[in-house]
């Protein structure tokens, strides 16, 4: 496909998911997944509000265009709270065996 054409194709997909969470994915022949999104979209609006839908809508979109949910992309947070990123507190100095016998 000819990068005009893709790109028309995800602006309709786009489109579609403005009224309907899963419209990429049922556009795409993925009847399922299309249908389960679009559920879950309507009940997010319904529990959420337009936000709900929204990242409901941008699951989709991701998942027809890329093939990838939103969980599937890196997070800024991976790798932020490692063990070695943690400062060592009494009792995982004594656990690892480093402390120091108390004075007394």
């Amino acid at each position: 496909m000819n990068d005009d054409k893709r790109t028309l194709t995800n602006g309709v997909k786009l489109i579609g998911e403005a009224f309907l969470p899963g419209a990429s994915l049922l556009m795409d022949g993925k009847l399922a997944e299309g249908a389960a999104h679009a559920v879950v979209g309507i009940g997010a609006r319904l529990a959420l509000g337009p936000i709900g839908a929204l990242v409901v809508a941008a699951d989709s979109f991701s998942k027809s265009v890329a093939d990838k949910n939103l969980w599937d992309y890196p997070s800024p947070l991976d790798g932020l709270f490692t063990r070695d990123d943690r400062a060592e507190g009494p009792a995982q100095a004594e656990a690892a065996g480093t402390s120091e016998p108390a004075a007394g």
